[in-house]
């Protein structure tokens, strides 16, 4: 059990989770995919006390915002055994569960190896070729300020890349528990906005966490992993370059 809180784990959590540091598994001077190296993330693993058998169940307390990072990264470096907690911290507090402040000393049988994806990533030249191509589908998880050009969040330029459509992730959220609506609902959010089962999707956000969290909806309603790709680089890489396409409201 994974606990990819910011702050708060050290006052209760999740009996025998473990804290992880959602900054850890990205990193923004890697270019072209911002992800930790294979030993990098091998390493963390271990430390974490994850290994090949182990399943992961991760949680946090924004709806799964954080913990969707890591079920993508998990999932990009082959292992299948990943979940989010429904409703994370916030069901699990509103639901009176126990809480513990006991930190555990995980170990492992066997060390974790990363394996081929299981799910996909997009590079920033990747995403570039993508635009406007038919069964392609390019998800922008952000607000509509960021997508308007109005809330720049530190970044260079603002607007939205050319034939992506707005998922906004806490659509599929039930706002007081913060879990997943039913996955009815989030059909519907998804193919009234035209992305249908077969298409390729890639996701975009700021930093990766959202576009991750709309991937994992994806294939909680049964979209082919291999389909689902995370442009990981994200609006902080595109909105702080030169030389890519930015549209802006008209």
């Amino acid at each position: 059990i994974v606990d990819l809180r910011p702050r708060g784990y050290e006052n209760g959590h999740v009996p025998n989770a473990v804290w992880l540091d959602n900054n850890w598994i990205r990193n923004p001077r890697t270019p072209p995919d911002f992800l930790p190296t294979p030993a990098e993330f091998e390493a963390l693993m271990a430390r974490l006390g994850i290994g090949p058998g182990t399943r992961v169940v991760a949680y946090d307390d924004r709806g799964g915002i954080y913990a969707a990072r890591l079920w993508w990264v998990l999932t990009y470096y082959g292992h299948a055994k990943v979940a989010l907690l429904n409703g994370g911290w916030t069901a699990w507090t509103l639901e009176h569960r126990p809480a513990s402040t006991e930190v555990p000393s995980p170990v492992t049988t066997a060390p974790f190896r990363v394996k081929p994806g299981l799910t996909g990533h997009a590079t920033a030249a990747e995403v570039r070729a993508a635009i406007n191509q038919t069964g392609v589908k390019l998800v922008d998880a952000r607000t509509q300020a960021e997508i308007d050009g109005k809330d720049l969040r530190g970044i260079k330029r603002g607007g939205f890349i050319e034939s992506s459509v707005p998922v906004y992730w806490e659509d599929t959220l039930d706002p007081t528990t913060r879990a997943f609506k039913p996955a009815a609902d989030i059909a519907r959010l998804y193919r009234e906005r035209g992305i249908g089962p077969a298409d390729e999707v890639i996701a975009y956000c700021q930093v990766g966490m959202r576009a991750s969290h709309d991937l994992f909806t994806l294939a909680l309603i049964g979209h082919d992993l291999g389909k689902l790709h995370n442009y990981y680089g994200a609006w902080e890489e595109w909105g702080n370059r030169d030389d890519t396409p930015i549209k802006t409201k008209e």
